[in-house]
């Protein structure tokens, strides 16, 4: 399985989740570190930009390329019909949801729903899982696109 990430350059190496753990995420607790990642560049680069507080947070980007063996790994999909309906409004259920999955050291990654596009997924990965080495951060490339989409949504 394939996933990418997209972040500043000068944080796109850091994989030790320290970012999420420090200020907390949809799928994460201030205190609980998790690295986010999506199945998609495109999905990806929607996720940064959300994020993003102005046109800035979205030069010198980087894109990283996530190997994950899914033979090798587990990987626990969360099932949507499952979650609460208004989870994506309820930011302290899918917190604590995702507390409790990256407290399992055997889970090294797990799938959530996107917020953004429904039907396509995210994956958080836990630094603390017990197998975290064996995901393969391959390649990072500088981020571009074409800056008249960013003018346009960040104007």
């Amino acid at each position: 399985m394939i996933l990418y990430r997209l972040a500043a350059r000068k944080y796109i190496h850091d994989v030790s989740g320290t970012g999420a753990r420090l200020y907390g995420g949809r799928w994460n607790p201030v205190g609980s570190a998790g690295i986010y990642t999506s199945e998609h560049i495109s999905l990806a680069f929607l996720e940064k930009y959300v994020h993003a507080s102005a046109k800035e947070n979205m030069q010198r980007i980087a894109l990283l390329t996530i190997e994950l063996d899914e033979g090798a790994v587990t990987i626990f999909n969360t099932d949507d019909k499952l979650l609460k309906k208004s989870w994506a409004d309820d930011i302290s259920y899918s917190q604590w949801l995702g507390a409790q999955i990256l407290a399992d050291p055997a889970i090294v990654a797990f799938s959530v729903p996107s917020a953004i596009i429904p039907g396509e997924r995210n994956f958080i990965l836990n630094p603390a899982a017990d197998h975290f080495h064996l995901v393969k951060f391959a390649k990072v490339v500088d981020f571009t696109t074409d800056f008249r989409l960013l003018n346009k949504l960040l104007d």
